[in-house]
């Protein structure tokens, strides 16, 4: 009974040994399944790592498996490419940060297969060096935002600003709509419908069935400072969610029908109205309104001010909640 017990006590050992070196080797992992071949996937992925700068090295496919590793300065992706069939691939990917793991970031990677898979023509980086932590932390306040309009299905972006269930967007091209749907940085997709919209402003409220643990906090938002002010946009370009573009101020703020706009030196792809910008201390500044016709490289947003007259005009309650903007 002793031996039995013995022999028990050590397989357990040895079991929590060989989880605790699988979980070394591979700290943060996140796989998905596309009906793309694998030779085509690894050569998209490989042409993603080069453009964005990274060294890479591929190890002899092993079981089916290929594996390839990229290096940029204190930047490491682990990628794994399994076929699956002869026209699907499953990734497997871990990316991490001066050796820390940061799961949220192997978004950009899927964001960038689904661009590809789709024909997008959103340019996704694989490198978030350049970003700082405090906008990075926002991301999963981010959603995605389908609607059908008239005849029309329209798609842009929107922010959590309370946990309650309350999004923000924009409010242009919602006339006749009929129905809405939010999808959150996890995939998930609910209905929401529209508590409160202002043309004029062209900002909106969403509500949604659900609690939220992550939000953009309106009251600590701050006013953009001005020309060359560096900022930063998360949002869903071309239904991409999670995509972070960065940009600065390049003109003067104009006035149009009595409302400010800063122009901008930043990407701004169909989808991305709605998205929240940052400052480089991960404080809101404004709200994308739209691009420059004729480019994608020059766009307006909406200044934090309005954003404040919107909601002060009439604070939102909600439950025992009354969102505020100071």
């Amino acid at each position: 009974m002793k031996r039995r017990t013995a022999s028990i006590v050590i397989l357990f050992f040895v079991f929590l040994f060989h989880c605790a070196i699988a979980s070394e080797e591979n700290p943060s992992d996140d796989s998905r399944t596309y009906t793309i071949p694998r030779s085509e996937m690894e050569d998209i992925i490989k042409d993603w790592f080069q453009k964005s700068g990274f060294i890479l090295m591929r190890s002899p496919e092993q079981t089916g498996m290929i594996r390839i590793r990229a290096q940029q300065g204190n930047e490491t992706w682990d990628i794994s490419l399994l076929q699956k069939s002869p026209l699907a691939t499953e990734i497997q990917a871990a990316y991490s940060y001066d050796r820390n793991p940061d799961p949220s970031h192997v978004q950009a990677l899927w964001n960038f297969i689904n661009g590809y898979y789709k024909g997008s023509s959103v340019d996704v980086a694989a490198s978030n060096s350049a970003i700082p932590v405090p906008v990075l932390s926002h991301i999963e306040s981010v959603v995605c935002i389908a609607a059908h309009v008239k005849e029309d299905a329209i798609q842009f972006s929107g922010f959590v600003v309370d946990p309650s269930g309350v999004i923000m967007s924009t409010a242009h091209n919602l006339m006749g709509l009929k129905s809405l749907s939010v999808t959150l940085f996890d995939g998930q997709t609910i209905p929401g419908r529209i508590i409160r919209i202002d043309y004029e402003r062209d900002l909106a409220l969403i509500d949604v069935n659900m609690e939220f643990s992550a939000h953009v906090p309106l009251a600590d938002g701050v006013k953009l400072l001005g020309m060359g002010q560096k900022i930063y946009s998360i949002g869903c370009p071309e239904n991409l969610g999670g995509t972070i573009y960065s940009g600065f101020i390049n003109g003067p703020p104009r006035s149009v029908e009595g409302h400010p706009l800063w122009q901008v030196s930043m990407k701004v792809y169909p989808g991305s109205s709605g998205s929240p910008v940052f400052n480089d201390r991960g404080t809101l500044v404004a709200v994308v309104k739209a691009r420059h016709k004729g480019t994608d490289s020059l766009g307006f947003l909406i200044p934090y001010e309005t954003v404040q007259a919107f909601i002060r005009e009439l604070p939102l309650q909600r439950g025992n909640t009354t969102i505020k903007t100071q």
